[in-house]
């Protein structure tokens, strides 16, 4: 193919690249605006522009929209990206088509440190509720320096052991956490403590929304930067080390990145498993396999995703709310599967 068609090829393809980032960028604003409108008492989409402009004379509605439903699922989202572009981090680092901070144990050590602030009482001192995911960055920095020294074999990181290494780990890890709500059950109440381990709402409102922010901003935000190099490492670390790529740098920077994003979002939300498994794939299929690509749409996917979810537990069995790992676990189990059988066969990476 001539240099001029590939040029006429891509200027066509263009248009399409752009029209697929819209439609990412039109289901975000829809499932948040879902979110926020639908629920045990349904707010018209008309009512929720004026009540968001100051329009609105209700106070009711105005209370349920800016005190409860709002900041929940802004949180939710937040979380919902956090995962995703995490996810697809570690599935980019280490190569690895079932890599997410569920399965490698990574949110259940972050989960155990927030609830070790939480126990500590750490959120009372200076730092507020900026300690619990700090806490909770820590606790899963040694989680996945731990799954990945008991996986390493001969140098390099297997997936068989990576996934065995992350469900021992994070199995004990969630005793632990269990074991610790359980002494904890005075300070925090047995019903926040019981959607915290199943993920959810625990910690809401405005304030862990602003604890959060931070921490997922600044993992994201490192992880976008670090599109190309990953895309570098797909050739395998000597390949990229010849292209004169500092591997060493680029492995600690994602891994303490996307352990960044994943804490701030476990802190109050609890562990949620599967989001940064099953976004980071739809990207790929959307946008393709390039990490400066993947990267975002796994955010705003992942972003959807949860907001959706979390609808869903809120309208399905009314006025009980389902616990979003068990809406989760029953997209992501079969997709599980669906991508372990595939890499077994080597059909990916």
């Amino acid at each position: 193919m001539s240099l001029r068609a590939l040029s006429l090829a891509a200027r066509r393809s263009r248009p399409i690249r752009i029209g697929l980032w819209v439609g990412l960028g039109m289901l975000l604003t829809s499932s948040l605006a879902l979110g926020v409108a639908l629920g045990p008492v349904p707010i018209p989409l008309a009512e929720m522009g004026r009540i968001l402009l100051g329009e609105s004379r209700d106070p009711t509605m105005t209370a349920i929209i800016w005190e409860v439903r709002l900041p929940r699922v802004l949180l939710l989202a937040l979380t919902g990206a956090a995962l995703a572009g995490a996810g697809a981090a570690y599935q980019g680092l280490f190569r690895n088509p079932l890599a997410d901070p569920y399965l490698i144990g990574v949110a259940a050590g972050a989960n155990l440190g927030a609830l070790i602030a939480v126990a500590l009482n750490l959120s009372a001192t200076v730092f507020g509720l900026l300690a619990l995911p700090l806490a909770a960055f820590l606790g899963g920095l040694l989680t996945v320096g731990l799954v990945i020294r008991l996986a390493r074999i001969g140098g390099m990181v297997p997936l068989t052991a990576l996934l065995l290494a992350g469900v021992a780990v994070g199995a004990i890890l969630n005793a632990l956490s269990l074991g610790l709500l359980m002494l904890m059950v005075g300070r925090v109440a047995p019903h926040r403590a019981w959607i915290w381990m199943l993920g959810g709402y625990a910690l809401g409102g405005w304030p862990a929304l602003r604890g959060a922010f931070p921490y997922v901003a600044a993992g994201l935000g490192v992880l976008l930067l670090l599109g190309r190099p990953l895309d570098v490492l797909q050739f395998g670390e000597e390949q990229a080390r010849q292209l004169g790529l500092p591997v060493e740098r680029v492995k600690r920077l994602t891994i303490g990145a996307a352990t960044l994003a994943t804490a701030g979002a476990v802190a109050f939300t609890g562990i949620i498993g599967f989001v940064g498994l099953i976004a980071p794939h739809l990207a790929r299929l959307i946008v393709g396999p390039r990490y400066p690509r993947v990267l975002p749409a796994s955010i705003l996917l992942g972003a959807s995703l949860l907001a959706f979810s979390d609808l869903l537990s809120r309208i399905l069995l009314p006025p009980q709310e389902i616990p979003l790992t068990i809406l989760t676990a029953f997209l992501g189990g079969p997709f599980f599967l669906y991508l372990l059988n595939h890499a077994r066969r080597g059909a990916f990476f």
